[in-house]
C-alpha cells in the first residue's frame, strides 16, 4: 500500500485529531478549568492553529470552526467569531466510515476516498490555520473555504473570500499562516497561491498550480502546495499531484517562481517521475527541497534527493541523494542541513560538498537549530515505550556537545532552552544539557508558543473509532522558568 493510500485511510477513516461539536468553549469553562494564580487550562477542540500573541491578546483557531481572542493572562474570552455558520456542527469532529462485514480492503478504501472527497467539497467546521495579525486585523482561513479578515479588537467581520478546499487538515496538521506585503495578503489553496487586497478582500490574482498535469487525480491533499516562500519580489512555492495512465501512477512535482506583483510566472522546474516533495527553503539565490524517488512496491523507497535549483532561471545546480526517509531541510547561514529517518548531513549551501554527517537507526525529524548547535532527536524503544534521545552537535563540526532523555520529539528553541514534547513536556538548557524542569498533564501537550515568562500549550482531542466517546483536548499556560501551571 502507497504512502499516499496508508495517510488517505488513517485521516479518512480513523482522524485521531478533531474537534467535535461538543467541545466546551473557552467561554464556557467549568470553574476547575478557571485560571489560577500563574496559570491556568481551558477546555479547547485543539486545531493546528498555532496561537500567536499581539498586543496583549491572544489569537488562535480551534476545531470547532471558531476564531479566538483570549486574555493570555486571565484566559477571558475577548471575542470568539464563528466560521461555517451555514455547515452543520457534524461536518466538524471525527469521521468514522461504516461498510459492510466482509468488504475488501480495496473497497474500504475506496469507500474512504469517496468519503474524504464529499466532506472536503462540503467544507468543514474548523480552523488549522495560523493567525496572522496586522494593523488591527485578524487574517485567517477556515475548512469552510472561505478566508477571513476579522476586526482583532471587535471580533466582527471585516470581509470574507470564498477561496476554495484545502485550509484546514484532517488531522490537526498546522496551516502556515497568511504573509502581508504592501498591502497585500496571500495564502494557498488546493487551487494554488491566492493574492488579495488586505483592505477590501478583492482578489489582485490567483496563480494556479499544476496546470501542467492534464487531469488532477485523487487524493485532493496532494495538489495542495507544499508551502511557498517570499524573496526579492519573486514567490517559490512547490505543488504535487498524482497522475493516471492506464493501470500505472506516478507523481509529478513542480516548483514555481511566480512574480509577487502581477501572479505569472517567471519559471517552472518539473520533475516527473518522483514521490513526495517538501515545501521550498531559500539562501543566497538558492531553492532547496527534497523529492523521494517514484513509489515502487518491489522496492521501496530508501533514499531521499535532496535539489539545490538556482533561483534565476530553476535550473538545477547541485543534488545529493541521502538514505533514509520523512526528510527534513533546515539552513543555517551558508551550511544546509539535511535530515532523513536514518542520517544528517551538514552541506556546503553554494556546492552541496559534505562537511560533515551523523547517522543513527532510527532519527525523529524534528530539526532545529540556533548559533551554536543543531538538535536532532533519535528514537529507540517501542511508540508506547519509547527511548528517545536529545543530541545537540556542533553546528561546523557535527561534535556532539551533550546528549539528554526526553520523550518526544523537539516542539521548539526559545531563550536558549529547547523544548521537547512527548509524553512530558521537557525543558533543556541548550550549553549544559541539563534538564530545568518537566512538566506532564495529559501527556500529550504540544507546547506551541512562549510569550512573556509563559508557555502557551494545547492538548489532543482523540475520537475512539467504534465507541460513543471523545477525550476532549485542553488549551493551557505554564511557567517558562519553573514548568508549573
Amino acid at each position: 500500500m502507497t504512502r499516499d493510500l496508508r495517510r488517505l485511510l488513517a485521516t479518512a477513516m480513523f482522524v485521531s485529531i478533531a474537534g467535535c461539536a461538543s467541545s466546551q468553549l473557552p467561554d464556557q469553562a467549568s470553574e476547575d478549568s478557571r485560571s489560577t494564580a500563574t496559570g491556568w487550562r481551558i477546555e479547547f477542540g485543539e486545531s493546528g492553529s498555532n496561537p500567536v500573541i499581539v498586543d496583549g491578546v491572544l489569537y488562535v483557531g480551534s476545531a470547532d470552526g471558531a476564531v479566538y481572542a483570549l486574555d493570555p493572562k486571565t484566559l477571558e474570552t475577548k471575542w470568539r467569531f464563528q466560521t461555517g455558520e451555514s455547515l452543520s456542527p457534524a461536518t466538524s469532529g471525527t469521521q468514522v466510515i461504516t461498510v459492510p462485514p466482509g468488504t475488501s480492503t480495496d473497497d474500504q478504501m475506496t469507500a474512504a476516498m469517496k468519503a474524504a472527497e464529499a466532506r472536503r467539497s462540503e467544507g468543514r467546521r474548523r480552523v488549522d490555520m495560523t493567525p496572522a495579525v496586522e494593523n488591527g486585523t485578524v487574517f485567517i482561513g477556515s475548512g469552510d473555504h472561505s478566508f477571513y479578515a476579522i476586526d482583532a479588537s471587535t471580533g466582527k467581520k471585516r470581509w470574507s473570500y470564498l477561496a476554495g478546499p484545502g485550509m484546514d487538515s484532517w488531522n490537526s496538521v498546522t496551516r502556515p499562516a497568511a504573509v502581508l506585503e504592501n498591502g497585500t495578503v496571500y495564502f494557498v489553496t488546493e487551487d494554488g497561491l491566492h493574492a488579495l487586497d488586505a483592505l477590501t478582500g478583492k482578489r489582485k490574482w490567483l496563480f494556479e498550480t499544476l496546470q501542467e498535469v492534464p487531469q488532477r487525480q485523487f487524493p485532493p491533499a496532494e495538489r495542495l502546495p507544499k508551502g511557498f516562500i517570499m524573496v526579492d519580489g519573486v514567490i517559490f512555492l512547490t505543488a504535487g499531484a498524482h497522475v493516471v495512465s492506464g493501470p500505472s501512477v506516478s507523481m509529478k512535482n513542480f516548483l514555481y517562481a511566480v512574480d509577487q506583483e502581477s501572479g505569472k510566472s517567471k519559471w517552472v522546474t518539473s520533475l516527473p517521475d518522483s514521490g513526495w516533495i517538501t515545501a521550498p527553503a531559500t539562501a543566497r539565490g538558492f531553492v532547496f527541497f527534497a523529492v523521494e524517488p517514484p513509489f515502487d512496491v518491489k522496492s521501496p523507497p530508501n533514499r531521499e534527493t535532496l535539489y539545490a535549483v538556482r533561483g534565476a532561471n530553476g535550473q538545477v545546480a547541485w543534488k545529493i541523494d541521502v538514505r533514509g526517509s520523512a526528510p527534513t531541510v533546515l539552513i543555517v547561514d551558508r551550511t544546509i542541513y539535511f535530515c532523513t529517518d536514518k542520517s544528517l548531513l551538514a552541506l556546503e549551501l553554494e556546492t552541496g560538498r559534505q562537511l560533515w554527517s551523523f547517522s543513527a537507526d532510527e532519527i525523529i525529524s524534528s530539526l532545529r537549530a540556533d548559533d551554536q548547535h543543531v538538535y536532532v532527536v533519535t528514537h529507540k524503544g517501542s511508540l508506547a515505550r519509547p527511548r528517545n534521545t536529545l543530541h545537540a552537535l556542533a553546528l561546523t563540526t557535527g561534535l556532539e556537545k551533550w546528549s539528554q532523555r526526553v520523550s518526544g520529539y523537539i516542539a521548539m528553541i526559545q531563550d536558549s532552552i529547547v523544548y521537547a514534547s512527548g509524553k512530558q513536556v521537557h525543558a533543556i538548557d541548550v550549553s549544559t544539557g541539563q534538564q530545568l524542569w518537566s512538566f506532564q498533564g495529559t501527556g500529550r501537550e504540544s507546547p506551541r508558543l512562549v510569550s512573556e515568562g509563559r508557555i502557551f500549550l494545547t492538548s489532543p482531542t482523540i475520537g475512539y473509532v467504534g465507541m460513543d466517546r471523545v477525550d476532549q483536548g485542553y488549551l493551557s499556560s505554564i511557567d517558562a522558568k519553573t514548568g508549573k501551571p
